[in-house]
């Protein structure tokens, strides 16, 4: 299977966030025909991209949110780190800043588990030099 591009991966963050989306809800968020939507969905089903469509019961409590503050590696920059970051779902954010921090990433799980394994996907990627997780216990503010 080719690559996943931006269209795809926009596909599977509509469908992950409801998977019960008709084809041309997804054909009109994307800018594409239904039928040009539905061959992807084809390709992605068979390339095993997506595996089953199904209802995802909620835990009656909020996402756990945390900060993922990254350093770079030595010669690496947001051109690098942001591409791959942006491939998995639970990826909210990001904001490039300076000091001794160079990415804000925050993040959404569905338990402390599933942090802790983003965490160590993002902590081993090429260019990533450091990570410190910041979980938020309670949003105080937001005025968004």
């Amino acid at each position: 299977m080719k690559t996943l591009d931006e269209v795809d991966r926009k596909l599977i963050a509509l469908l992950q966030d409801n998977a019960r989306l008709s084809t041309v809800a997804l054909a009109k968020a994307v800018g594409l025909s239904r039928s040009t939507v539905q061959e992807r969905l084809q390709r992605l089903e068979a390339a095993g991209v997506i595996a089953q469509y199904t209802v995802r019961l909620g835990s009656g409590g909020d996402p756990l949110c945390a900060w993922l503050m990254l350093r770079y590696a030595e010669g690496f920059s947001c051109d690098d780190i942001v591409p791959p970051l942006s491939q998995w779902p639970q990826v909210r954010l990001v904001h490039s800043v300076a000091g001794e921090t160079d990415l804000m990433v925050l993040v959404e799980t569905r338990s402390p588990g599933e942090l802790a394994d983003l965490r160590e996907r993002v902590a081993a990627m090429k260019g990533v030099d450091d990570v410190t997780t910041i979980p938020i216990l309670r949003t105080a503010l937001d005025r968004r």
